[in-house]
């Protein structure tokens, strides 16, 4: 034994002596060996600025020099350190790395971590030389926005789990072969149609609003908290192996069970905004539930709380009436969280009272018969529920107290069949389970609100007509709106085109102020003062000065129907002696003959 313990410390201390750093570094950074017998080097937080110098070359394993403050990686940075198999670099803020750094670790490295300072945006030192170990690459605060990573990993067989955080991503790249996939904290939004062939994917920190998982059929663990989601959803049944998935700090409100498969074993919905849950259906694994931080006031009792290891129910409004009591008793089993109602006095009001619930298998499906004390009538409405697979039915009335289930049910299988009470002050469910066996011979008739669950072709074809009928009357009421419109657009023109016709066919006169005439006014002639004007000559018969007309003029007139009148100057011949006034006469006469 003490042979043992010789040699154990002689082997440290040689070590000690055998650590590759110069003197400068020896205070700062120390050279150790973990029990597995791996070794390392590791530096001190926030003491360096660049890489610590090697004095000679030693096959150790690791170099830690995380959260420093080194900014460059020159060439000869791992000269004499060639045999290292991981390097951590992360929490540093580097700015530039020497395309050829790598170039005598690709026998050896297995892991790399780097952070940068959000500019690097080429990864030249990773593919200039091969590295054909690599396995582990963990790249942080890069801008990776325009590069095409699948052609960069391509050469990297060995490549398994890649860390692409901070990177300014803004599409998910296809890259194969890998087993982990960290994408947090880029820039990926909106609606994000999932398809990959990764074990875990971690999408946390993101803008997603809406994730639709395709085929996934490797995916294990699914990270998508810190994000705006909305809506989840899975297309397809691909994603059976899915045994963890974290939602929390979202702004979910709804989420449809069914699409959760088998099994999923934990399950984050903390910090969203659910009112209320349906556990109609929940995956049959589950054992890690966390509600904390959203809306609930009330939960239905179901098998599912049976089977958690863990609940967390913590910051929820409940209203802790009597139907929340199996709950406060429930969760005195999980002494690892708390939680409180608004009011804890567990105290209940006048709630509907099951009697009976019945369940009788016919040879046209099953008979559910119960019987229902309301004596305040607090029943909003009642459903049923059946499954493998899950339905639910519509609102049934308060009144009813039985149904048939008439859909394609199989011989010799076991159906969970379950009453829900809707009620003022909560939602009481009754389940039961019936063995498809045997079926009774009795006959019994139903009227048409009785049946639920017809086959599929039946419902189907229910629905087409509704969904025809519905058309057919909206059809119908575009068309007659057209029509009026239609209508009313015809009325207006005809009302306009005879307005026109009219304006068209009526002159509008006005009287000259001087001669008293009536005289048509037209667009394209100015006022009647000292112009020449033409009129219809029936018009001009009414006229009260004709004495101005000569009558051989006047027989003229009758055969022309038009006349042209020449508006007399206002010059004043007063002055005129009478010599001059009969000369003036003789003129104006002799071009009258003419004229005529």
């Amino acid at each position: 034994m003490f042979i043992f313990v010789y040699f154990l410390l002689l082997f440290f201390l040689n070590q000690f002596q055998s650590c590759p750093l110069t003197d400068e570094y020896l205070t700062r950074c120390h050279c150790g060996i973990l029990t597995n017998g791996e070794s390392y080097i590791k530096c001190e937080e926030n003491s360096l600025k660049e890489l610590p110098k090697f004095k000679r070359s030693f096959p150790y394993d690791e170099l830690i020099l995380s959260r420093n403050q080194i900014t460059n990686l020159p060439a000869t940075s791992f000269d004499n350190i060639r045999t290292i198999k991981r390097i951590n670099l992360q929490g540093n803020s580097l700015s530039s790395i020497d395309n050829t750094v790598l170039r005598s670790l690709g026998n050896y490295l297995e892991e790399l971590s780097l952070t940068g300072n959000d500019q690097i945006d080429s990864l030249e030192f990773l593919t200039r030389y091969p590295l054909k170990k690599l396995r582990v690459l963990k790249l942080d605060r890069f801008n990776l926005r325009n590069l095409n990573l699948r052609h960069l990993f391509s050469n990297m067989t060995k490549l398994e789990i890649v860390y692409l955080q901070s990177c300014q991503l803004i599409e998910i790249p296809n890259l194969s072969n890998l087993q982990v996939l960290n994408l947090e904290n880029n820039l990926f939004s909106q609606t994000i149609f999932l398809s990959t062939n990764h074990q875990q994917i971690n999408l946390a920190n993101n803008r997603i609003s809406s994730l639709i998982l395709q085929t996934n059929e490797n995916l294990i663990s699914l990270n998508l908290s810190r994000n705006l989601l909305v809506e989840f959803y899975a297309s397809t049944i691909s994603n059976k192996k899915l045994q963890i998935l974290d939602l929390s700090l979202n702004q979910l409100s709804f989420l449809d069970w069914t699409i959760l498969n088998n099994n999923l074993r934990y399950l984050n919905l903390s910090y969203n905004q659910f009112e209320k849950f349906q556990f109609y259906s929940y995956p049959k694994s589950l054992q890690t539930l966390d509600l904390q931080s959203n809306q609930l006031k009330t939960l239905d009792k179901t098998r599912l709380f049976q089977q958690l290891i863990y609940l967390n129910l913590n910051h929820n409004p409940f209203e802790c009436n009597c139907q929340l009591k199996w709950l406060d008793n429930l969760m005195k089993r999980f002494s690892s969280t708390t939680w409180k109602c608004s009011s804890d006095d567990f105290k209940c009001f006048h709630t509907p009272r099951l009697i009976s619930l019945n369940i009788t298998y016919l040879q046209t499906g099953l008979l559910v018969q119960w019987l229902i004390i309301d004596k305040t009538q607090t029943i909003d409405h009642l459903q049923i529920t059946i499954e493998q697979p899950f339905q639910i039915s519509e609102q049934i009335s308060s009144n009813q107290t039985r149904v048939l289930i008439a859909n394609d049910l199989q011989t010799n299988k076991i159906y969970h069949i379950c009453l829900i009470i809707v009620h003022k002050y909560a939602r009481d469910k009754y389940c039961k389970d019936i063995l498809t066996t045997n079926p009774s011979s009795q006959s019994i008739e139903f009227d048409k609100h009785e049946i639920l669950f017809q086959s599929s072709s039946a419902a189907t074809a229910n629905q087409s007509y509704e969904n025809h009928f519905y058309l057919l009357l909206i059809a119908s009421c575009i068309g007659g709106l057209l029509t009026f419109v239609l209508l009313l657009t015809c009325c207006y023109l005809c009302f306009q085109i005879h307005r026109y016709k009219i304006s068209r066919k009526q002159p509008v006169y006005e009287k000259c102020s001087q001669h008293q005439y009536v005289y048509p006014i037209y667009h394209t002639q100015p006022h009647c003062t000292h112009q020449q004007i033409l009129y219809n000559s029936e018009n001009l018969s009414n006229s009260t000065d004709s004495t101005h007309m000569d009558t051989s003029l006047s027989t003229t007139t009758n055969n022309n129907p038009k006349h042209i009148y020449q508006t007399i100057d206002s010059q004043d011949y007063s002055s005129l002696s009478r010599h001059q006034h009969h000369q003036l006469f003789h003129l104006w006469n002799e071009s009258v003959q003419q004229k005529r």
